[in-house]
């Protein structure tokens, strides 16, 4: 992806804004764990702040086909996406300890900057739905669907942490120890 910048160098302050539709880069494959939905709807905006700087923005909505954490159903989600970078005129490599990205010519590449936006777009965790009830460690089933007969066992390793959240720790110790 990248954005011809030839109009905008023309004087300080100038601005152009351009859609893209295109593929999304493999960078942006590569840092997403779910197949990326072709294609990519991009809207850029590029600022001659003057001095060869350009402030670049990239707004879009990335689609995914993603699986849902809990229950492991497959669906598809739409997340919104917003970066900007500083771009200079610079004819070395970029270097990562800098806070700007550099650039020659009449182009300036998009590929790291869609990239890190859409990767850090998405959540750590994906649910289908925000009340998915996930599948029994027992037996599999998706308890979304239907209910099972299996019997959840309780962790008894959890129990030190009930009772410093219980507003009554010597009810809970009576629970335990079987006495009422």
């Amino acid at each position: 992806m990248e954005v011809r910048v030839s109009d905008v160098k023309k004087w300080a302050g100038r601005e152009e804004t351009v859609r893209l539709v295109e593929a999304w880069p493999k960078p942006a494959r590569d840092r997403v764990d779910f197949p990326l939905v072709d294609p990519g709807l991009i809207d850029v905006v590029v600022r001659n702040a003057g001095g060869g700087t350009f402030l670049v923005n990239v707004r879009g909505t990335v689609k995914a086909q993603v699986l849902c954490s809990r229950c492991a159903e497959p669906f598809d989600r739409e997340m919104p996406f917003e970066a900007t970078e500083e771009f200079r005129e610079e004819a070395l490599p970029n270097d990562p300890s800098l806070e700007y990205s550099r650039f020659t010519g009449d182009v300036i590449v998009l590929d790291e900057l869609v990239s890190d936006a859409v990767g850090l777009s998405f959540p750590i965790s994906v649910r289908c739905r925000p009340d998915c009830q996930g599948l029994c460690p027992q037996c599999g089933t998706n308890w979304n669907q239907e209910s099972c007969s299996c019997m959840v066992l309780k962790d008894e390793r959890w129990d030190q942490l009930g009772r410093l959240l219980s507003d009554n720790p010597l009810e809970l110790e009576r629970e335990k120890n079987g006495r009422s």
